[in-house]
């Protein structure tokens, strides 16, 4: 299948009633831990990198979108399930503008610094010029808390999705799909949320475009089966992701011992390679992510 249209994606889950995981990458070694995995489990899968990271004024080097988006689409393309290229939640306008250019299947804006009004303003401009570069644009009327960090833990009041609102965003925009609040935030593993499943089935009543899930790191597991039952049919995770390559990594590195072959431990890949090691731990976290989904089996049949 290799690389597909995001909208034909969706509408296959829909049909089949699973989700697709958007697993967020940053490299070359977890970009083809997600590919392993969507291959081991015959899944669909959402490739790609993060909006908030790549073009972040406090990198220490500014990598080129270009390279990042050739990697991806050679990816999807080298793999033999369906599978496509995003460009994640980014508030830089013209960088989003320049990804859809460069083919990467979906991409969305999101700026929390803007009122609704505004954001929905720059959401339907990109959507125009996604379509136009055929791709597909996902927006959000509100961003979820902690996307900075900085949460520790569950606040007081946590802001939900208003469908009124949502329905009026999705009209006004022309997005191809549309991230719901439901009581899950960004922290990043910390604690663990629940989630309002009856505001779920109001919003999936009232929208016509697949839901997507932001946060899922943080979001109690049965929570999101029955969410998936409900109508989401895209997950987006990143922490859990970056926990389980990250505490592989430490692990390994603190095993290597004086008189190592730098040629053994790093890019070898050969068991004494520590990313190796983080590419594994990877893949396996995103194989058990894609069978709780219910994506693991549903790359054979043909979209």
């Amino acid at each position: 299948m290799t690389l597909v249209a995001f909208n034909d994606l969706m509408a296959h889950a829909e049909q089949g009633q699973y989700a697709v995981g958007y697993f967020e990458c940053w490299n070359l070694e977890s970009l083809l831990a997600v590919a392993d995995a969507a291959e081991a489990t015959r899944s669909p899968v959402l490739l790609g990198f993060s909006g908030l990271t790549l073009p972040h004024p406090a990198r220490v080097r500014r990598d080129p979108l270009n390279v990042y988006a050739s990697m991806g689409l050679e990816a999807c393309r080298a793999v033999t399930i369906p599978a496509a290229l995003v460009f994640n939640e980014c508030p830089d306008f013209y960088r989003v503008l320049e990804a859809a250019a460069l083919g990467y299947g979906l991409v969305m804006f999101s700026d929390e610094s803007l009122s609704l009004e505004e954001q929905a303003v720059r959401v339907q401009q990109v959507a125009e010029t996604a379509h136009q570069a055929g791709a597909a644009a996902e927006g959000e009327a509100l961003s979820l808390p902690g996307l900075s960090g900085e949460l520790l833990e569950i606040p007081e009041q946590i802001p939900l999705s208003e469908v009124q609102t949502a329905r009026e965003f999705v009209e006004k925009t022309g997005v191809d799909a549309f991230a719901v609040n439901l009581g899950q935030l960004h922290l990043h593993g910390r604690q663990e949320v629940r989630l309002n499943l009856d505001l779920l089935q109001e919003l999936r009543n009232a929208l016509e475009v697949p839901l997507v899930l932001h946060g899922a790191s943080s979001v109690n597991r049965q929570d999101l089966v029955a969410a998936i039952e409900l109508g989401i049919r895209k997950i987006n995770v990143g922490s859990a992701l970056k926990q389980a390559y990250f505490e592989s990594l430490r692990t390994a590195c603190s095993s290597v011992g004086e008189g190592y072959n730098p040629y053994e431990v790093i890019g070898s890949g050969q068991s004494s390679d520590v990313l190796m090691a983080g590419r594994v731990a990877l893949q396996r976290e995103v194989e058990e992510l894609m069978r709780l989904f219910g994506s693991a089996g549903k790359g054979n049949s043909t979209l």
